[in-house]
């Protein structure tokens, strides 16, 4: 079962355009016009990623098909109002339309006698495509279902800038309302696990876990499955604005200290429609506009001081020691709003409430038997007290009333020095605090509201009580034009933690102690090393001048730590017992077809079961992201020959290899090691671009330019 290797090709296409015109009205008044439009269309696996909670399929039919358009006019106006004042005006709109659906998408399941639901429809139509089915130890098959967005941004800026003796000054403001057709039609055809956990062969030793659930498949034995009926299509608009000011203060001619104060509101999303619910314990379902004017009370609070200074110590001005601190809001991401992704049976955002003119219900179903020509799922119902409603389940979503604005506090040290004419050297501090992070709970877990809502399932919620903080030391080494060379080399020690990092599709694994979620973040990367080296090599007298001139050399080095992963887990504790050393007795040595033994399962058991000597609480007393992956290390080369061929008109050959040493790179991170406790997939394949993603087998590239 290990030996399949899928050849489909992925393919892709970009068109890009863009057009600008200026014009002077006069000395003082200056327009431009800029406009950028691209489409372009992809057919790709679409990668296996915790961050966008995604699965992956090497399935050439169920490749994920993603065109794409985009547009950006703009328009400055550039004004000199007097010899100390100017103002910046500028206008623009950000338009993006993406859909989303599997290569093949033909499949018509009530013709083949799966019935999922009366409702599984859209705009009235069946849905036509492969429901997602999970056998384990399988590639997947219908991972990406209908899907897409529409939005368009627009915002009005204006910047006045005034000079008045040793002060700058700078005063602005942004009005900006963004508009989202969201249509993520997300489990609508159904999502089924196979885990041969249901047969009759489920504990017969003389089969393989894979071959069990195969079978499971087979049988029509299905272990868990869940489905989203109803029309999930919002149309939500978001106002934001913000105000500032700020004072470059040349304090002295060696001391510069820059003073700033800025004000951001980021508005709840809502919808004219009033199409939009929200769950509040208590109060139960609750459709805005109808109750609540908002799916969150609006921040208003969100003021931001900023302050940095640049001092020059010594006379000889080789020297320049900055710092700096300031507040800084976020803007709030709207997609677990609409498009969480949930890790469980759950809502995928607030249009997936059962109540309101356009409900939608998500059903859940466990250990049951396919059954053809019958409904598995119910049709469309709405049941606005959770309450009452025979025996249906049903999965909710809410947003917390004590929902905030993200902000963090920045703050860096740093010092410069020139060393002689050509070479620059700086290290510096670089820290960082997170405050009122996005985090979702399930307020249900362990059925905490069962008693008061008979008809709920799970209930998540999206909260903003996640922290995070980082703190680094950064160094780096500049070369400017010495003797044909040009290089920089830079090195970061850094340390990331949380209590979550992923926005989506993530949970922790206690909703009632997220404390104890607080760990390294999914991408701490402890050190971080990265250089490039230009060479312009010397022209030689011997020889033709096209072929002794000309040639340059460059080159690119990568290396860093690797990254937290939880053992045969996600991004969250992975609720196990710590028993032993993983790492003892292993040589860390590739095995050809399985990879790199990381870790020993035999380290890690299930709190409380047998012969699982670790504490008994069903936490585990393994922490979230303790332990890391495998390193990452790659070095590419250049080797460049430029001909003249007239002044202005030459030909460019370049031989571009990449991962020069042919490097094994495995996967590092959040769901690389798995049960085995092997690494068995590079990192580039991990990360959905398999063959020339980064780090992946070395691969020349030879490129002809005509430039002129």
């Amino acid at each position: 079962m290990n030996n399949y290797f899928a050849t489909d090709p992925g393919t892709g296409y970009s068109y890009n355009g863009v057009a600008t015109l200026d014009h002077n009205f006069n000395a003082k008044h200056h327009l431009s016009l800029h406009w950028f439009v691209g489409q372009g269309s992809q057919t790709q696996p679409p990668g296996a990623s915790l961050a966008l909670a995604t699965a992956s399929s090497n399935l050439g039919y169920y490749f994920e098909v993603a065109p794409i358009h985009v547009q950006n006019p703009s328009a400055v106006l550039n004004s000199v109002i007097s010899p100390n004042m100017s103002n910046q005006l500028l206008f623009g709109v950000s338009y993006f339309n993406q859909v989303f659906h599997d290569a093949n998408n033909s499949f018509n399941t009530r013709s083949l006698g799966l019935f999922l639901s009366p409702d599984a429809t859209i705009k009235g139509q069946p849905i036509n495509g492969a429901p997602n089915i999970l056998i384990s130890g399988f590639d997947q098959v219908g991972i990406t279902p209908p899907e897409g967005r529409n939005d368009v941004t627009g915002h009005l800026t204006d910047i006045v800038s005034y000079l008045t003796g040793k002060h700058q000054l700078r005063f602005g403001g942004e009005v900006r309302q963004g508009r989202v057709d969201e249509f993520y039609h997300r489990r609508s055809l159904g999502s089924f696990t196979f885990d041969g956990t249901q047969g009759p062969w489920a504990n017969d030793s003389a089969f393989d876990p894979n071959t069990k659930a195969l079978a499971d498949y087979l049988a029509g034995y299905v272990s868990t499955s869940s489905i989203a009926v109803g029309d999930p299509e919002r149309f939500v608009r978001v106002n934001s604005y913000d105000f500032f000011g700020q004072d470059n203060w040349q304090v002295t001619r060696k001391l510069n200290i820059n003073l700033g104060l800025r004000y951001d509101y980021i508005g709840p999303l809502h919808s004219t429609s009033d199409d939009l619910a929200v769950f509040i314990p208590g109060p139960g379902l609750v459709q805005v506009g109808h109750g609540i004017s908002s799916v969150f009370p609006a921040d208003h609070n969100n003021v931001a001081p900023r302050f940095g200074f640049a001092y020059q110590p010594r006379s000889s001005n080789n020297m320049v020691v900055r710092g700096g601190f300031g507040v800084f809001y976020d803007q709030i991401n709207m997609n677990p709003f609409l498009d969480y992704r949930p890790p469980i049976s759950g809502a995928d955002g607030l249009q997936d409430n059962p109540i309101g003119p356009k409900p939608v219900s998500n059903y859940s179903a466990n250990n049951y038997t396919w059954r053809a020509n019958q409904q598995i799922f119910p049709g469309v119902s709405t049941c606005p007290t959770l309450s009452g409603c025979g025996n249906n389940i049903y999965n909710v979503y809410s947003v917390s009333q004590n929902f905030r604005t993200p902000y963090f506090f920045n703050y860096n040290f740093n010092v410069e020095k020139s060393l002689g004419n050509s070479v620059v050297w700086q290290a510096g501090y670089v820290g960082s605090l997170g405050r009122k992070l996005s985090v979702m709970l399930n307020l249900n877990q362990n059925g905490a509201f069962n008693g008061q809502y008979p008809n709920i399932g799970s209930a998540l919620q999206l909260n903003s009580i996640g922290n995070s903080n980082y703190n680094a030391f950064q160094t780096t080494v500049k070369i400017r034009s010495w003797r044909g060379i040009s290089a920089q080399f830079a090195y970061t020690w850094a340390h990331a933690l949380d209590d979550v990092t992923e926005y989506r599709g993530v949970l922790p694994l206690d909703s009632f102690n997220l404390r104890q979620e607080y760990g390294s973040g999914d991408f701490d990367t402890r050190h971080n090393f990265t250089s490039f080296l230009s060479y312009d090599i010397p022209g030689s007298s011997h020889g033709p001048k096209w072929l002794t001139h000309g040639w340059q050399l460059s080159t690119l080095i990568s290396i860093h730590s690797g990254q937290p992963f939880n053992f045969n887990a996600g991004t969250q504790r992975p609720g196990l017992d710590l028993v032993g050393d993983p790492f003892a007795g292993l040589s860390h040595n590739f095995i050809a077809g399985q990879g790199i033994q990381w870790v020993n399962p035999a380290a890690f058991c299930v709190p409380g079961s047998a012969g699982c000597a670790g504490p008994t609480d069903p936490n585990g007393d393994l922490s979230r992201n303790k332990f890391v992956g495998p390193g990452f290390a790659d070095v590419d080369l250049s080797v460049i020959k430029n001909i003249p061929i007239t002044e202005r008109f030459k030909i460019q050959l370049r031989a571009e290899m990449f991962n020069l040493f042919n490097r094994k790179n495995l996967a590092s991170g959040a769901g690389s090691v798995g049960s085995s406790g092997f690494v068995g997939d590079t990192i580039g394949d991990f990360n959905g671009a398999p063959g020339l993603g980064p780090g992946e087998p070395f691969n020349l590239q030879l490129v002809a330019k005509i430039v002129f």
